[in-house]
């Protein structure tokens, strides 16, 4: 697809990015170029150093939405805005519950019991044994170990490629079916 001439912004020049690192290999040039918030590496085509970028092509893959984000971060830093949020990363309540599955299966494996691991980890108070068969954090423990034993068993992946992986059927080998 042919892009027209219409920007309000000329190219930007290699030599503009005074604080970069360019060499070149083949017939591509490859640039790092740290900006006051992070590095942004740039592919150009031509190893000429006096063209300069009034375009970013991006292949149309399953990491296209990560690669459109870093020519958003970058195109930013350009035009010395702040970065944004980052696409992918993981919100807080996951991160919180991801630490507690993973601290759940580590008591597990000090063979601590469920009871232990439920008044360590999700009660204030104590469990009487007499209590504990029918008492709601059973569940909600043995529920929290089995998300553990996923994330352990392969599910962490899903992690490098998030949001896309949910995106995408899970992998029957690391979910105990096939």
């Amino acid at each position: 697809m042919a892009v027209s001439g219409g920007s309000s912004r000329p190219a930007v020049r290699l030599t503009e990015l005074s604080t970069a690192h360019t060499w070149a290999e083949t017939e591509q040039r490859h640039v790092m170029w740290p900006s006051a918030s992070e590095k942004h590496p740039i592919l150009v085509d031509t190893p000429d150093s006096a063209h300069g970028i009034d375009a970013i092509v991006l292949p149309l893959d399953e990491n296209f939405e990560t690669r459109l984000d870093a020519a958003r971060r970058f195109w930013r830093a350009l035009n010395g805005r702040p970065p944004g949020v980052l696409y992918g990363a993981l919100p807080q309540q996951t991160k919180l519950r991801h630490i507690l599955n993973l601290r759940a299966h580590d008591a597990r494996r000090a063979k601590a019991a469920y009871r232990r691991i439920a008044e360590e980890l999700l009660s204030r108070d104590p469990i009487a044994a007499r209590d504990w068969r029918d008492h709601h954090l059973r569940h909600k423990v043995r529920a929290i170990l089995r998300r553990a034993d996923r994330l352990v068993a392969g599910g962490y992946r899903d992690l490098l490629l998030y949001p896309q992986s949910r995106n995408r059927k899970p992998d029957c080998r690391y979910f105990g079916k096939g």
